[in-house]
């Protein structure tokens, strides 16, 4: 393969290598290469035609069919940044993203709701059908290509939560891309036999992992549909089916599959590799996994936050592992395109608290966000190194050998389904209910991989826990939604006249 400074010449490279080579996996049927090719070649000249141009930016809605995927190589390919949004969002989180990265133009594989057609419509995007892309291109219209796309330009746009109430897009460039290409094709050893089962929804950062790593290697995806992952049994039929060899998911889907009692030794029949990552895996659950599946199955746990491109550290989980019961499994050490700092509250370098990561894999920042960005990316001159990317991740570790083990979070953010969460931003939405006096939300750890979300909210006295969650819905995805709901009429407060929340946490015990 050669030498490429962008996303879109890999591309090409790859699907003229493989032209007649499934690209994507249906139950239905395949969809090639060239096929892929040609639709997002259609798609960027559509683009054109609407006026959009390189360095701007493109939201798509999309739930896995063939359009979207193109969509999002025809942005590559055109220096455009795109943004995936998930369908199911509130509309009031919808519009917080779009007013936050400002698209030229909203694409959709599926329907929207009218009131986010009538949203991006009061904001003044437009949006239009994937599917009717050959109906609205321009006549002569062309994608700028007068200079190539260069390396430094922004690939993607992943949105996570945010404190504030207002979700951070983190701005992801191509070289950004290729360098964890580089990494997860050797590291995983992909060939073009290799199928990815695409658990992960795309506005979800661990689908860079599925779509990056098996589109630009000339492997193939199974894209798998949000209604499928409810249905277990007939989930794992579809992955035997299709044979698939790539499993990328949370633990929780895992976790899932077992509690269904889903699983058997007979299951994953073509899978070589199942890799989790986004929150921890307890050794108990994993276990029972290992023991299913270890004598054919690779099991291997990763670690990275969406700031420094989806993996930083990989690990291949063995028996002795197992050894001991306590704690997680190790992170592993940092992959070779990383470096790493831990530093204590003092700043200084140390075996155990913050850990500071460092390389070529740095995102771009905060996209239209510099107070934010400024916080927690810079460059390095300290400790031997000199002007290189660095994130401040916020999680606590310990270093033993050279590998990296999660102790917690710094700051109020959690790890919750595989979703990084602010709780801030809930209880901002909490704030926002009429009724709503004040808002208090906490996380209880019930295990090293599992907790739940809990509020409190002080509120009048005709206003219900299931009216709050009612109008919760209305503004923050179902993943951020508090698992407990309690209303107060009044909450603790500290000497401060802060809310009390180490005497939220003993209430709730208490109950």
């Amino acid at each position: 393969m050669g030498c490429h400074f962008n996303l879109g010449s890999l591309f090409d490279e790859v699907s003229s290598e493989h032209a007649g080579s499934a690209a994507l996996r249906y139950p239905w049927g395949n969809v090639t290469y060239s096929d892929l090719e040609a639709l997002a070649s259609q798609i960027a000249a559509m683009m054109a035609g609407k006026g959009v141009r390189r360095g701007d930016v493109v939201a798509i809605i999309n739930t896995k069919e063939p359009e979207s995927y193109a969509a999002m190589i025809a942005c590559l390919k055109t220096g455009i940044a795109y943004t995936n949004l998930d369908i199911d969002n509130p509309v009031v989180r919808s519009e917080a993203i779009l007013k936050q990265c400002r698209p030229k133009l909203i694409l959709y594989d599926t329907s929207p709701s009218k009131d986010f057609l009538g949203m991006a419509r009061g904001i003044g995007i437009p949006a239009l059908p994937l599917k009717e892309s050959q109906k609205v291109n321009a006549a002569g219209a062309e994608p700028d290509s007068a200079s190539p796309v260069s390396g430094s330009r922004i690939a993607y746009i992943m949105f996570t939560s945010g404190s504030t109430g207002i979700p951070k897009g983190v701005a992801i460039t191509h070289q950004n891309v290729l360098s964890f290409i580089n990494w997860s094709t050797d590291r995983y050893g992909i060939t073009p036999d290799d199928i990815f089962a695409n658990i992960s929804p795309m506005y979800f950062d661990n689908s860079v992992f599925d779509f990056y790593t098996a589109l630009f290697s000339g492997a193939s995806i199974f894209p798998v549909r949000k209604d499928l992952l409810s249905r277990p049994k007939e989930l794992l039929a579809a992955i035997d089916q299709i044979g698939s060899t790539i499993w990328f998911s949370v633990p929780s889907m895992l976790i899932y599959l077992m509690t269904m009692k889903a699983l058997s030794r007979s299951s994953f029949r073509s899978v070589r590799i199942i890799t989790f990552g986004g929150e921890g895996f307890p050794k108990k659950e994993l276990k029972r996994l290992y023991d299913l599946f270890s004598d054919r199955i690779e099991f291997v746990n990763v670690y990275g936050p969406t700031e420094g491109t989806c993996i930083c550290s990989s690990y291949t989980i063995t028996g002795r592992d197992f050894e001991s019961m306590d704690g997680l499994p190790s992170l592993g050490p940092v992959n070779p395109n990383f470096e790493y700092l831990i530093l204590d509250d003092e700043g200084k370098l140390s075996r155990q608290g913050e850990l500071y990561i460092l390389g070529p894999n740095i995102g771009a920042g905060y996209y239209n966000d510099g107070k934010r960005t400024s916080e927690v990316f810079s460059s390095c001159f300290d400790h031997g190194f000199y002007g290189t990317p660095l994130y401040r991740t916020g999680d606590l570790v310990c270093e033993a050998d050279g590998f990296l083990y999660f102790l917690g979070r710094k700051d109020n953010q959690i790890k919750h389904m595989g979703y990084r969460i602010e709780l801030e931003e809930i209880e901002l939405a909490l704030n926002q209910v009429a009724g709503v006096n004040q808002a208090a939300v906490i996380y209880d750890r019930v295990s090293d991989a599992y907790g739940k979300i809990v509020a409190f909210v002080a509120c009048d006295e005709d206003l219900s826990s299931s009216d709050v969650r009612e109008e919760l819905k209305k503004r923050i995805p179902e993943y951020m939604l508090p698992n407990i709901l309690r209303t107060l009429r009044f909450l603790p407060k500290n000497p401060n006249g802060k809310i009390d929340k180490k005497e939220l946490r003993r209430l709730f015990k208490e109950t």
